[in-house]
């Protein structure tokens, strides 16, 4: 559905600001805003944002409306993702007047619009204004959503997808390629080995044959004896080349999690992710203790980080973390959209999960742990830690290529659903890859 919302000066600078924080390859980019519930009774939508407060309100943005909560007796807190700057911005009664009128006659001040008459405003948008065909299809890909709520194998499917995805932000590339992937045609069994997400991605694995002979002799030697599905694709960008790809062992009701395994090897630097679902059914929380898997994947990290500690140099580079291990928790997914937006989670380091562990704020009424979005005090979510490992700010220093087989192999043993990503190429100073990403942004 398509919908039209009118913002004042003040709003539009902070849609505008949550766009500019997160950088467009970032995806996420969320605001709220509070508007009467009697306009806005009805599911999600493409949104038209209007500047008002002027004769002649003009288009200045576009992006995707959802309904948040009640607010108040009267109001309705709404979510505005996904935007996208519409520059220079166009006069609404531009796309208005190309409309035929059986459709002018439904059009609102505000609120979603009868499905006929959002259609046909959507395509008067884009005669005006062609090259805004790409930017709709992308902000509508979020409503092209494929359901995995009771898939075990879907559940696998959509968090290495989004391991696939914070790979590629890791190194600071563009995600967009993920954005279109072809859904499985047959339905997904627990006694099935599930498909891999980047084998679903459209276009097939991008890599050339003589890349193949240096890899497949590395990482993915490391993979094809171990695993039954196995995906994989190229990126480059900034004088480098990102490897990334997704391996399968166990059927899905045989495997216990995916972990994300990221190797840049001109910096020597190792980042190991363990994804955990927070339980839907108990409030939207993780609770440690009733996790019987927990105790052996800690001690896991417990070892690696010892491991690091002990080979690491006062000549190393510098980081905030250097220690490799962090867990990101994260929401069962219901849908797996058409976008490259990834899973709202929370990203924790092994030192400040261990801790929080006995951090009296988060014991329940009954005296357990538990980990949710109103009780854990601070976290780093999806923009934060992919930028901060881009930089070079966490991650460790001077890691060999044995120590990543190393926990390849233990990834398998531990039955999870693997993607690792390697990184090889040019190591950039921040300035410089800052000023490349902006020229590429220009030249979208």
């Amino acid at each position: 559905m398509v919908a039209v919302i009118r913002c004042d000066a003040d709003e539009l600078d902070r849609l505008n600001f949550h766009q500019v924080l997160h950088g467009r390859l970032g995806g996420e980019h969320p605001s709220q805003l509070n508007r009467r519930r009697k306009d806005w009774e009805k599911g999600s939508h493409l949104t038209f944002i209007l500047r008002k407060n002027r004769a002649d309100p003009v288009i200045s943005m576009l992006g995707w409306t959802s309904r948040l909560r009640r607010s108040g007796d009267l109001d309705q807190t709404l979510e505005i993702s996904r935007t996208e700057t519409v520059d220079p911005p166009i006069p609404y009664a531009n796309v208005t007047g190309r409309l035929a009128g059986r459709f002018s006659a439904h059009l609102v001040d505000e609120g979603p619009l009868p499905e006929g008459t959002g259609r046909a405003l959507i395509d008067a948008l884009i005669a005006e204004r062609p090259e805004l065909r790409n930017i709709i299809a992308g902000i509508e890909g979020v409503a092209d959503r494929f359901p995995v709520d009771r898939s075990p194998s879907g559940q696998v499917l959509a968090l290495q997808r989004d391991a696939s995805i914070v790979a590629v932000r890791m190194a600071g590339m563009d995600a967009s390629d993920f954005a279109r992937w072809d859904r499985p045609v047959t339905s997904l069994g627990a006694q099935d080995v599930p498909p891999t997400f980047i084998g679903q991605v459209r276009g097939g694995r991008t890599i050339e044959d003589r890349q193949i002979d240096h890899d497949a002799g590395t990482m993915l030697g490391w993979l094809t004896a171990r695993t039954q599905h196995l995906s994989w694709r190229t990126f480059t960008g900034f004088g480098q080349r990102l490897m990334v790809a997704n391996a399968n062992r166990e059927t899905a009701e045989q495997t216990l999690g995916v972990d994300l395994i990221y190797y840049n090897v001109t910096r020597g630097s190792m980042v190991l992710v363990q994804y955990k679902r927070l339980n839907a059914a108990k409030g939207g929380y993780y609770y440690p203790d009733s996790d019987s898997k927990l105790g052996k994947e800690l001690d896991r990290m417990r070892a690696v980080n010892r491991y690091v500690a002990m080979h690491r140099n006062s000549g190393d580079d510098y980081r905030l973390e250097a220690s490799p291990c962090w867990l990101k928790l994260c929401q069962p997914q219901a849908y797996i959209p058409q976008t490259a937006d990834m899973v709202q989670g929370m990203y924790l380091s092994f030192e400040h999960f261990e801790r929080l562990r006995v951090d009296p704020r988060l014991k329940g009424q009954h005296g357990g742990t538990r980990f949710g979005y109103d009780n854990v005090p601070s976290y780093l979510d999806n923009t934060m830690f992919a930028r901060l490992v881009e930089t070079g700010l966490i991650g460790t220093s001077g890691t060999s290529t044995h120590l990543v087989h190393q926990q390849v192999i233990r990834s398998f043993n531990n039955q999870k659903a693997l993607v690792l990503a390697t990184l090889e190429g040019d190591n950039m100073i921040q300035s410089k890859r800052n000023t490349e990403k902006r020229r590429s942004l220009q030249r979208r």
